[in-house]
C-alpha cells in the first residue's frame, strides 16, 4: 500500500484485499454456510495491558453462526503461511465480558480465539463449530483474565500456548496470563 493513496484508492485497495482472503476461503464460507460478509479480516494489536487483541464490533458478536476471520498485517496479508482461520461465538452479554475501545470495538484476546478446523467442517459442516466452542467464559472471581481453562479431563491446544505460558511452565512460576496455568503450576 502507498501512503499516496486517496481515500477512494484506499478503501478499494482495502476492499480488494477482503475480497482476495474472502475468494480463498470461499469453500470454508460455502461449507459453513454462512454469508461472506460474515468472514472478515483483522488486525491484531496490543492492548494498554500489553496483550494482543483483535476489535470486534457489536454487531460481529451478533452473528447467529458466529463471526469467522482471518489475521492480516498492516499490508492486509495473512499473518500465518497456513491461513488460520479464527471464531468468535455469538454473545449477548460481550459488553460486559470486553473492554470497549475508542474505536466502538471491544477488545478480545488472542489468547480467546478458538480456530477452526477446514477439514472437520468440510465433513461435519456447520455442526464442526457452532455446538462446541463458547465465547461467554470470563470467570468473576478474575476478571482481568477472559481465557476459558479447559474442562476436567481435556487439554489446551499446544498451538494456544503463549511464550510466556512456556515460560510459566518451564521456570515452575505462575506468571501467565491463564489463571488455570498457573493454579496448575502453584499444585507442583
Amino acid at each position: 500500500m502507498s501512503q499516496f493513496m486517496s481515500d477512494d484508492e484506499h478503501k478499494e485497495w482495502k476492499k480488494a484485499k477482503l475480497e482476495a482472503i474472502r475468494d480463498y476461503h470461499q469453500s470454508l464460507i460455502d461449507d459453513l454456510g454462512i454469508s461472506r460478509t460474515d468472514f472478515n479480516m483483522k488486525m491484531p494489536f496490543y492492548n494498554s495491558r500489553g496483550e494482543m487483541v483483535v476489535g470486534i464490533f457489536a454487531s460481529e458478536f451478533k452473528k447467529e453462526k458466529g463471526f469467522f476471520f482471518e489475521l492480516v498485517n498492516r499490508g492486509l496479508e495473512p499473518t500465518k503461511p497456513e491461513r488460520t482461520v479464527y471464531r468468535v461465538a455469538p454473545s449477548t452479554t460481550f459488553q460486559d465480558e470486553y473492554e470497549l475501545n475508542e474505536k466502538g470495538s471491544y477488545l478480545v484476546s488472542l489468547d480467546e480465539l478458538r480456530t477452526v478446523n477446514p477439514q472437520s467442517v468440510a465433513i461435519s459442516k456447520s455442526s464442526a463449530v457452532t455446538s462446541s466452542d463458547r465465547f461467554n467464559t470470563k470467570q468473576p472471581s478474575a476478571p482481568e483474565v477472559m481465557y476459558k481453562a479447559p474442562a476436567p479431563m481435556e487439554d489446551a491446544p499446544y498451538s494456544d500456548m503463549t511464550i510466556r505460558d512456556y515460560y510459566a511452565i518451564h521456570t515452575g512460576k505462575p506468571v501467565s496470563a491463564k489463571t488455570w496455568l498457573n493454579e496448575l503450576i502453584k499444585q507442583k
